[in-house]
Formats: structure tokens, sequence, C-alpha cells
């Protein structure tokens, strides 16, 4: 566990410490689960006092059944330790670990605020030796004094975790207990990591669990004890655009990893979901299995990318008080947008060398998932120049209609009625024949609707054979001609 957080989920942007300390704890946590060959549980409990504030500390645990921890990796919370007060946090840390490996189970404790040599600042405190078990894992305590601010720290903790959840690690479980009794009554917490979906296996892709969890996360608007049933009930009409983008090392055959979620819910006929025509989306940002602060250069690759072409009407964007990218959408046309960005490397901490700058992989990523939401609705996703010419279809439709059908020549009439596809005992009205050409019409504007298609699709507004070459030849001099066969 030599290697250091990412820097984007070293120093998260939050007006608390205490968040940054659990989120550098549980980020080891992960960690340690990931490097393990077996199915892991992560934990985090919390326990305050019935007493009254001030009168005894916040207990807080971490604990996972990974690999065992390493002691150095706990020197990375130096900086953190030091931008909290003494007079707050002592900086002291009751660690426990064991190797799956190892005979016993070792017990520290380590102070982060002594500003002394790391050998001293640990001390070892009563060995425990197992009885021929075989079972590794990590437990780090620490006690806070309970302040005004254990409410909103408790209230983010929920938040974090939830997050966690909608990635569905393939080897880890989650959850999260907060046992906290007041005058009022009980106000315990319990969350565990569950699903709907009945499709998740061990096999299943991380951007396929990312789909899954995202899923539930959006239909629950990120609160996952009271569902929306106004979405849940239009769970099968969501619209998922996928991306992935890697950059693999040449010397290994692993790498890093960009993985894109784009979840479209429709706007329903049922106006009692309160996130109906909501204008704003924040962005789930992952980096290496736990939810992190966006970077500015992330930030930087979601403005960057053309959503109009998309048939999106983008307002803008910021970062939020506490690190999150929030993206602001103008006549929305759909009920909501959910949108999740995971990065990640392959392959176990220590591994891990020089990235790609994400803002590469992330256009890629992102671009990939929305070309993927246009290829499967396009109907949906037009760009506004699509949209444009889209509203001169039924009009055109009607003109065409209207020729072919008040000619006099019957051979003229067959042969189009022929190209159209329609039979000729079919009842040929113009509403028919008109609806025919704009359903034609429709799709070659869909198919031909961003750069990517046109370079590679030029498709034929009747279904007919080409042209013989002789004929489809045109005379160079002859302007007419050609405009004639541009339209």
């Amino acid at each position: 566990m030599a290697s250091s957080p990412p820097p984007s989920t070293a120093s998260p942007t939050s007006s608390s410490p205490y968040r940054k300390l659990l989120h550098s704890l549980i980020y080891w946590a992960v960690q340690r689960c990931r490097m393990s060959e077996s199915p892991c549980r992560l934990t985090v409990s919390v326990k305050r006092s019935p007493e009254p504030a001030g009168s005894s500390p916040l207990r807080i645990s971490v604990s996972d059944t990974g690999v065992g921890s390493k002691l150095e990796e706990f020197l990375e919370l130096d900086a953190l330790a030091r931008e909290t007060p003494v007079e707050k946090w002592d900086g002291t840390l009751l660690i426990t670990t064991t190797g799956i490996d190892d005979k016993a189970i070792y017990r520290y404790q380590f102070n982060l605020q002594e500003d002394t040599s790391s050998s001293t600042r640990f001390t070892k405190l009563a060995t425990t030796y197992k009885s021929r078990a075989i079972f590794s894992g990590t437990e780090v305590c620490l006690c806070l004094p309970t302040e005004a601010d254990v409410d909103d720290l408790i209230l983010w903790l929920v938040g974090f975790v939830r997050k966690i959840f909608v990635l569905r690690a393939s080897n880890l479980a989650c959850e999260l207990f907060v046992a906290q009794t007041d005058s009022a009554g009980s106000g315990d917490v319990c969350l565990s990591q569950d699903s709907d979906d009945v499709h998740i296996s061990i096999t299943t892709s991380s951007i396929d669990r990312l789909v899954s969890g995202l899923k539930d996360y959006a239909l629950s608007h990120a609160n996952t004890s009271d569902r929306c049933e106004a979405c849940y009930m239009n769970r099968d009409r969501l619209k998922i655009g996928t991306g992935t983008a890697k950059y693999v090392d040449k010397r290994k055959a692993k790498g890093q990893l960009v993985e894109v979620v784009i979840m479209i819910a429709p706007t329903s006929s049922d106006l009692s979901c309160w996130m109906t025509n909501c204008s704003s989306t924040q962005v789930l940002h992952f980096v290496e299995f736990i939810p992190c602060p966006i970077s500015q250069s992330s930030l930087s690759a979601l403005m960057s990318i053309d959503w109009q072409s998309y048939g999106f009407k983008f307002k803008g964007g910021f970062i939020d008080d506490d690190g999150n990218a929030e993206l602001q959408w103008d006549n929305m046309a759909f009920s909501h947008v959910d949108i999740a960005i995971h990065t990640y490397h392959e392959g176990a901490v220590h591994e891990w060398k020089s990235s790609q700058p994400e803002r590469h992989l992330l256009r890629k990523a992102l671009k990939s998932a929305l070309f993927g939401l246009k290829a499967d609705h396009a109907e949906d996703f037009l760009s506004c120049h699509g949209q444009k010419v889209r509203e001169y279809v039924p009009d055109l439709a009607e003109s065409i209609a209207g020729l072919i059908l008040s000619s006099n020549d019957q051979e003229f009439q067959d042969e189009c009625i022929a190209l159209l596809g329609l039979g000729s005992d079919q009842d040929l009205t113009e509403g028919a024949v008109r609806s025919c050409i704009g359903e034609k019409m429709n799709r070659i504007i869909e198919m031909n609707d961003t750069k990517e298609n046109v370079e590679h699709n030029a498709p034929y507004l009747f279904e007919c054979e080409r042209f013989d070459e002789d004929y489809s030849l045109l005379d160079e001099d002859d302007p007419d001609e050609d405009m004639i066969f541009d339209f």
C-alpha cells in the first residue's frame, strides 16, 4: 500500500476536516478490499452517546475484511490532522489489523498530531493470537467531540455511503450503522447494499453494475429509503447510454479506465414526482471505487462537449461547495438527467503508474455514451439542426404526396408507389402516402444527424436499386441537373 491516493481523492472540497478524514479512511479500506481475492465487507459505524453534547465523544469505526493494512498508509493523513485544532480532535487512531497469513491480530495507537518521527508516533498495544481461524481485515477507530456539526457530518456520511452503493463493486458489500439516542428517542440508521436488479451476478461487468446502481439511485432520487413510486413505475422507459475509454500501459496488460453512464427519465404524465422537469444534474463522480470531488479538468471536459448535437439544451455548469459538478439545462425535454463517471485503474494499488490525463479519456467516454443514446433513440436526441430540418417534413411530405396523387400519369404514380414500398392493393389515400414519405424523411434525418453518421452513411430516400452507373454520371456543365439530384 505504498502508493498515495490520486490527487482528486486526497483533498476533497469540504468545510469539515472530519469529512476529509473519513473520506481517506474509507478510501484505503476500499483499496484493501480490492486487493483481496475474496468477497469483502466494508462497515462504517457511528455511535453517538445519549449524554448531553460535548460530554461524550462520537465514536466512529471504519472496518473492512480486505488484506491487512500497512502502517505507512496512515502517514498520508498527517495534513488532514493538522487542519483540525487539537482541542477538537487529539489525532489519535486506534488500529486493529491482521493479514491472511498472520497468526496474530495486531493493535496500534497512532497519534497524527505528534510532530515526531513515525517510529515514536506508533504505540503497539496488546497482541491477540488467532485460534486456528483464517481471516484478514482492518478496523480504524477514532473519537470526535459531539459538537453542533455532528448532524451535518452524519447526514454527509449517509449520502456518501449511498453513492458507494451505486458502483455495486463485484467483491465488496458496504453497510453503514448510525446508533444515536437522545431525549427524543432512538435515531438509528442502518443502510445495507441491496438491489431490485436480479440480473447482477459475479460475472457482470463493472459498467453494467454502474448502470444497475445508477438506475436505483435515479429512481429513488438519491434517497434509497424513500423510493419514488411515480418514477419506479417508469423504470422500463429509462433511456441509457454507456461509454468507456481506456489507456493501457505498454508494459502491462492492465491500465486506466473511464466509464460513463447517462440515464434519461422521460417526462411522465404523472406529475406527482418532484423531479419532473428538473433543470439541473448533479454528476456522480467516482475515483477508484469511491465518490470523489470532480477536478477542474474533468468539469472542463463536461463543458466542452457539444451537447446540442445530441439534443440537449446545455446552459452551463459549475462545481458546488462540496466539489460536485452541477450541469444546468434549458427547456428540458426530459423529466431529469442523471450522469455517473467512474475513473479507476485495473489491478492492485501498488501497480499504478503514471496515468493518461483524465480529460481526454472522459471526453471519449462521454461522446461514446451520447452516441449510444442517439443510436438507440434517434428520434429523442436530434441535434438542434436536425430538429429544425424535421419541422419542414410534414409540409414537404404533404406537397410530394399531393404531386404524386394529382398526376394523370398512371405509370408515374405506380412507379412512385413502388418506390415508397406501398402495395397497389393498399388504400392509397393522400394521408397514407404522406405518412410513408414523412417516416422515410424522418429516418434519413435521424441517420444523418451526426458527423460520424454523415461520413459513413448516405441513405437513399426511397428503397430502390442504385442507378445505372452511366445514368448517374451527370454532365458537369449542367448545374440545373446537379441541383435536382442534390435534392
